[in-house]
């Protein structure tokens, strides 16, 4: 186990000296660091969005951007920006209108039930007043009758007590 240890343990000892020995040749010229910086420059700039690559010529120097182009991309992605909150916002109204015409579709179906509950109800009470006129009729007739045999009532009890008077006047 501590072999296998030892075995790993020279074989990245051996590849960290042949990369730094790499590094070394590589360097030798002076060039080496110039070039390794413009290339961490370049992926830098490639990942921050910074500048846009353009590949340089050799023995030029690259030109930077004129800063017009370079405002003028800043208002391209602020535009950008807007047209993407406009659009969440188009979306959110849009959502809002599909909600609102299903309410108001609930709503103009409830209103026709309530109409013709509405509608129902009335010939209810068309009904029920009807047959009010009429047992309203038969009261009054009915009420007529009782005040007459009331006073067919009223007329024989004077007639019996007339009569009654007359017994009594007889048989004393």
């Amino acid at each position: 186990m501590y072999a296998g240890f030892i075995l790993i343990g020279v074989f990245f000892g051996l590849a960290l000296a042949l990369t730094v020995g790499l590094f070394y040749v590589l360097g030798l010229d002076g060039q080496f660091r110039e070039n390794l910086e413009a290339t961490a420059r370049v992926l830098r700039d490639r990942v921050t969005g910074r500048r846009r690559y353009v590949p340089a010529v050799s023995g030029e120097r690259r030109a930077e951007p004129d800063p017009r182009v370079r405002s003028l991309q800043e208002e391209l992605r602020v535009a950008n920006r807007l047209i993407e909150q406009a659009r969440a916002g188009q979306q959110g109204d849009a959502e809002q209108a599909r909600q609102a015409s299903e309410q108001t579709a609930t709503l103009r179906q409830d209103i026709i039930e309530r109409d013709q509950r509405i509608v129902a109800l009335e010939d209810e009470l068309r009904a029920a007043t009807g047959s009010q006129e009429t047992l309203r009729e038969q009261l009054a007739e009915n009420a007529g009758q009782l005040a007459r045999a009331q006073r067919e009532l009223r007329d024989l009890q004077t007639e019996l007590d007339l009569l009654q008077s007359g017994v009594n006047v007889v048989n004393p």
